[in-house]
């Protein structure tokens, strides 16, 4: 997993119950394509990037789908865990249309800027295996700690630092956004995922290209 900043070098990994959170999210929004292939849930937070890669590996192959997703944050605003939302979404996106579409689509191949919720966000697809990727690293005599996790802190110490005012919600309905929720993305609808944290519209195909 490569980040989009070049600044982006120390880093911690989303706090285990935040990556199982997502991961169910994920299970029972996409329930009807698992059985087919695992899905990888892998992110990241920089000091100034939250990083997210959703991958689908299919059964019987090496190539493993993967919806990567960046956007900037500030620790001064605290707002890791709404970044940590619109990356979800957008991953959602991104996953929904290859699954309906067989696999044929036209993401970037590197780092491109969409608008998204009214924020920028950042995608990408890239097809490593992360398993593959784990073994090569330990033949390689790489450890993760040794190639870019250099936080000594937990990461769940790293997420308060980041953001101590708000906790990962649950999937919502639309009835329950608060007054925050619609003016940060009233304006946006069209261009909004499938929203599983938020609520809403699935975005349009045509706004990923």
């Amino acid at each position: 997993m490569n980040p989009r900043l070049k600044s982006s070098k120390k880093w911690t990994s989303f706090p285990k119950e935040y990556s199982d959170q997502i991961q169910a999210v994920f299970k029972e929004n996409f329930a009807q394509y698992l059985d087919q292939g695992d899905l990888i849930i892998e992110g990241r937070i920089y000091p100034e990037e939250i990083m997210l890669r959703v991958g689908y590996l299919e059964k019987g192959r090496l190539a493993q789908a993967n919806f990567e997703v960046s956007m900037n944050y500030s620790q001064d605003d605290q707002d890791a865990v709404k970044r940590i939302h619109n990356c979800v979404d957008a991953a959602a996106s991104m996953m929904m249309e290859y699954l309906e579409n067989d696999g044929e689509v036209d993401f970037p191949y590197t780092w491109k800027e969409f608008p998204f919720q009214g924020k920028k966000i950042y995608l990408q697809f890239t097809t490593e295996n992360t398993s593959l990727e784990a073994e090569a690293d330990k033949l390689l005599g790489l450890s993760e700690a040794a190639m870019v996790h250099e936080e000594d802190d937990s990461d769940e110490d790293a997420l308060s630092r980041a953001e101590q005012s708000e906790e990962l919600s649950p999937p919502r309905d639309e009835d329950d956004f608060t007054s925050e929720d619609e003016e940060d993305n009233e304006d946006d609808l069209e261009d909004s995922g499938p929203r599983m944290f938020g609520g809403g519209p699935k975005k349009k195909k045509d706004d990923l290209h």
